[in-house]
């Protein structure tokens, strides 16, 4: 069993990334992990040779989960946000 658990997820849609959040389960130590998702599929190729083995395969393990939507907190769409921002400001 891995020690890394993942907690939850919010995609940045427009900006076609995502956070993962978790915990080291026996370090007892968070982490978040800024993880590139073109199309709502995250890419483990891109820019993760940096991160621990173990994470990577529960990463791997739970990416069906992840792409599904099953650890989604929000849907952050920071264009979308400043876009209703503005619109409140003209009326």
């Amino acid at each position: 069993m891995s020690p890394y658990r993942i907690f939850f997820v919010y995609r940045m849609n427009d900006l076609r990334y995502l956070h993962v959040h978790g915990m080291d389960m026996v370090n007892k130590k968070l982490f978040t992990v800024l993880l590139y998702s073109p199309d709502d599929s995250i890419d483990l190729t891109l820019n993760t040779q940096h991160l621990p083995q173990e994470l990577l395969e529960t990463l791997s393990n739970e990416k069906e989960n992840i792409d599904g939507g099953s650890y989604d907190l929000a849907h952050w769409q920071p264009m979308q946000w400043n876009q209703d921002l503005n619109a409140l400001k003209t009326n």
